[in-house]
């Protein structure tokens, strides 16, 4: 049996969205994919956030309006002051949990 470990953000799908970033660098094209979703927060807030997907992983078939739990890898960008989120290779987004 496995186990889980690190770092799981359920949050609701709104979206999956995708478009071709420029690496001022190199001028090399590159597409960038993502799926959306809003992660509601303690104080009653909710933040649409973008979670990146590995260059090898399909788009998952996902419900629009769901929670799905998401494994993830979260690094900070310290110059905008926010949480860059990656889904981690070969995940599989969870169905959400029923809590009482």
């Amino acid at each position: 049996m496995a186990h889980i470990e690190g770092v799981v953000v359920f949050a609701r799908f709104d979206k999956a969205d995708s478009f071709s970033w420029t690496d001022p660098t190199t001028g090399q094209v590159k597409p960038i994919r993502s799926l959306k979703v809003l992660l509601p927060h303690g104080d009653g807030t909710v933040t649409r956030e973008s979670l990146t997907l590995p260059p090898d992983m399909d788009i998952p078939r996902l419900t629009r309006g769901e929670i799905y739990g998401f494994r993830c890898a979260v690094s900070i960008n310290k110059k905008q002051q926010r949480l860059n989120w990656s889904l981690i290779p070969g995940s599989t987004p969870l169905p959400s949990l029923e809590l009482e």
